[in-house]
């Protein structure tokens, strides 16, 4: 398949499994956590349930699209939550404006905003754990909050925040600044790397110490991102953080993700075990 039949594929199987949890499952969609239209986020739970129960893990999960694919959203960032719901996860997808309506400064901040927010309600409803997911610019998102104390919003404690499942990242953005991508981004050199996870690694190590974090990669993913995972997760490694690096056979950039959907893919299972779930 060429580029655009591959991501209408990808579009249909996470937009596909999307209704089916949204059917499946109780859903609180649309709860907005900031003033604009795309600040807003869903919380998937089992049906006939008052709510996330209490002592339950949170998945959140931020969506890829390099910051700017409009059709990369919330309403199709759930095809993950019938597997891990059944399993007693509360799954959080969240949504946030995109460039270039908006600046790379802006969706950071926006995603600290939801991350706020959720880091609230689980501390209301005695959450188990947050663990973040995110796939290519989602997982650049995610990195990022690995490093946030979210102490300019009252000195609160982000220790909720338990691990990461990173997949087919983007961890240095230099090499984007000269290709297409960045057409929509504007980003100089020096914002790109002020952008980088790779650029603030004490900082991950110093809020994420405790952390269990997962770095994946498709077996078929362009080299770039096999490239930047591997030296991510050796950064990790190199600084005492616990992580593992998971190279998954026999997938592409946007299967290695969407598989999330099948309780039996070895990366669903790995998130179930990392959330502590296995045996529920």
């Amino acid at each position: 398949m060429g580029p655009a039949e591959v991501l209408h594929s990808h579009l249909k199987t996470v937009t596909d499994a999307s209704r089916e949890a949204q059917w499946c499952l109780a859903v609180e969609s649309g709860i907005s956590y900031g003033n604009s239209e795309k600040q807003k986020l869903d919380i998937y739970t089992q049906k006939n349930t008052s709510g996330a129960k209490k002592g339950v893990p949170f998945f959140v999960y931020i969506h890829g699209g390099y910051w700017q694919e409009k059709v990369m959203c919330r309403e199709n960032s759930s095809f993950m939550a019938v597997p891990l719901v059944s399993e007693g996860a509360t799954v959080v997808a969240v949504g946030y404006e995109l460039c270039p309506d908006v600046s790379m400064d802006e969706i950071v901040k926006e995603v600290k905003q939801a991350m706020y927010y959720i880091l609230k309600l689980a501390k209301e409803q005695g959450c188990s754990g947050i663990y973040l997911c995110g796939h290519s610019a989602g997982a650049h998102l995610a990195a990022l909050m690995l490093m946030t104390s979210f102490s300019e919003y009252d000195a609160f404690d982000s220790d909720l925040i338990k691990g990461a499942i990173l997949v087919s990242g983007i961890y240095d953005l230099r090499p984007l600044v000269k290709t297409s991508v960045n057409e929509a981004l504007h980003l100089t050199e020096e914002d790109a790397w002020l952008f980088s996870p790779v650029h603030f690694m004490h900082d991950i190590k110093q809020h994420s110490s405790d952390r269990d974090i997962l770095i994946a990669v498709g077996e078929y993913d362009p080299p770039e991102f096999r490239r930047q995972s591997g030296e991510f997760q050796k950064n990790l490694r190199d600084l005492g953080i616990r992580t593992r690096y998971l190279d998954i056979p026999d997938t592409d950039h946007f299967n290695v993700i969407e598989k999330l959907q099948q309780k039996s893919y070895i990366l669903t299972k790995e998130c179930i075990r990392l959330m502590k779930l296995s045996g529920h």
